[in-house]
């Protein structure tokens, strides 16, 4: 476990810090608090019938936060469930489930849902079904029946300068595919790349709205559809909003150029070198003079 480091972070709730990314799991103020902000109420639950089976994939679990605070919501209300997962490192959870921080925060039910990933793989409670495809994303999501689709996709890889070969065109595609036509594909990012890439994907996409106490973000993340969303969703709690006139001229820039990952077995840096050569001949606007423009806006 050299390349991990456990933390607590400020609500109290375990993360981890690896040196091999040089990027934290979650955002230092709490990696629950980041997982309910950022994932749990974007995805508004309350607007599926507990009638309604639920689709659910967390792409790259680590911990098991967002998957934890979704399926803490859909038992409460005793809706049923299938949740399929992708994660390469066994460890992240293997950690959690050994603290007793981690324990502390679930119910036994979501408790013994992560028990039984680790244990073999596969979740099974009453109608409620899951299963947990170890390796790389890119691989084990065809694994996946064709014939599933998801109603709720959790997308929370390391940031797409570690680890682009998941936030890649291509990948995103893919994940596009398996959104349900009343789904929410849900991820922290809010970077142009990630959107331009979803919007060529067909998906209509919002912005989340930041916390009120860090107003200095223009966005808290995205969450790309199928079909628009009701005006009375994205304006209930102020969890959602339409791309303000910043936003959407940060699609214009060369930040929104994609990581492109034809194959699915290019690796992070020659992704990377690749994306900076088009950018580099890219006559879309320098993203260095957008962000100049809105930080003069900002300060007059």
């Amino acid at each position: 476990m050299d390349d991990l480091k456990k933390h607590i972070t400020k609500d109290g709730s375990i993360s981890l810090y690896s040196f091999n990314y040089k990027e934290g799991f979650h955002d230092a103020d709490g990696a629950l608090k980041e997982s309910i902000n950022k994932y749990l109420l974007p995805a508004q639950l309350d607007q599926f019938s507990n009638k309604e089976k639920i689709g659910i994939l967390d792409v790259c679990m680590g911990l098991g936060y967002n998957s934890g605070c979704i399926l803490e919501e859909l038992l409460k209300n005793k809706h049923k469930i299938e949740w399929h997962g992708l994660e390469i490192d066994h460890r992240p959870l293997d950690i959690g489930l050994n603290e007793k921080k981690f324990h502390q925060i679930w119910t036994p039910k979501v408790l013994d849902f992560f028990k039984c990933l680790k244990k073999a793989g596969k979740w099974s409670e009453g109608f409620n079904e899951g299963t947990i495809h170890w390796g790389d994303a890119r691989e084990k999501i065809y694994e996946i029946s064709d014939s599933l689709s998801f109603d709720v996709i959790l997308l929370d890889p390391f940031s797409p300068q570690k680890c682009p070969e998941l936030w890649s065109e291509q990948f995103i595609s893919l994940l596009s595919k398996k959104l349900s036509e009343r789904g929410r594909l849900i991820t922290y990012s809010s970077a142009a790349s990630i959107r331009a890439s979803l919007i060529r994907a067909g998906l209509k996409i919002y912005s989340i709205t930041p916390l009120l106490n860090n107003q200095n973000k223009w966005s808290a993340g995205t969450v790309a559809t199928k079909k628009r969303i009701d005006e009375k969703l994205i304006s209930k709690n102020c969890q959602l909003k339409s791309l303000g006139t910043r936003e959407l001229e940060h699609l214009k820039t060369r930040s929104s150029i994609p990581y492109r990952d034809p194959t699915g077995k290019r690796d992070s840096k020659d992704i990377i070198s690749n994306r900076e050569i088009e950018q580099s001949k890219s006559h879309l606007i320098k993203t260095s003079s957008w962000r100049k423009r809105w930080n003069t806006a900002k300060k007059q």
